[in-house]
């Protein structure tokens, strides 16, 4: 963002840019969206937008930042109900909510975390971590801190290739129904507990 709203009536602009982004996504698709559309249906004039966002980059950057935070918040009130016993349910948990999130969070499904499509964008920024990747970072971080499961002996590399995973097998269950192939989901489930159970047994 080129600047971080501070009063609330400039936070709740935002929101609303980020908002009519992600739902002009759903109706558009990413190629046909433009910063001038998305002003319009925020109902807030164009120079404004550019106040805080550069372009259509800057619009998918935050709208993947704000996903992460979601899906996050969603881990947490998850791991609070149910204790998480192991990465591979941790795993089944984060697929289940992603799945949630594809169904019901405009936009998710363009803007999601892993664009597996060769050469595709990759809208959230770069992380701090051996790979320079801010999700798996995260997550990792959240796995660990906050829900209390054991280290990985290789946590970049596993939690790469489980993310990539993921994101291969709910664009395959998303491909074609907006409610998701559940047998897909179920399969994505499957592969994710069984690399976890064999990398941390």
């Amino acid at each position: 963002m080129r600047r971080r709203p501070v009063q609330q009536r400039s936070i709740e602009r935002v929101e609303r840019i980020l908002d009519a982004c992600g739902e002009l996504l759903d109706e558009a698709g990413f190629d046909a969206l433009t910063p001038a559309e998305v002003a319009r249906r925020a109902e807030v004039p164009a120079a404004t937008l550019y106040q805080f966002f550069d372009g259509k980059t800057g619009l998918m950057q935050a709208l993947a930042m704000r996903n992460l935070e979601l899906l996050l918040d969603r881990l947490r009130r998850r791991a609070a109900a149910e204790p998480l016993l192991g990465w591979p349910r941790a795993a089944e948990i984060v697929v289940e909510e992603t799945a949630a999130m594809r169904r019901a969070v405009p936009g998710f499904t363009v803007v999601d975390f892993a664009d597996t499509r060769p050469g595709g964008t990759r809208f959230l920024p770069p992380g701090r971590t051996e790979g320079d990747d801010i999700f798996a970072e995260r997550l990792y971080t959240f796995a660990v801190e906050e829900a209390g499961l054991p280290e990985l002996s290789d946590p970049y590399r596993v939690m790469r290739l489980t993310i990539e995973a993921a994101a291969v097998g709910l664009r395959l269950a998303f491909q074609h129904s907006p409610d998701g192939d559940a047998a897909m989901i179920g399969q994505t489930r499957r592969l994710l507990t069984a690399y976890l159970t064999d990398v941390t047994c």
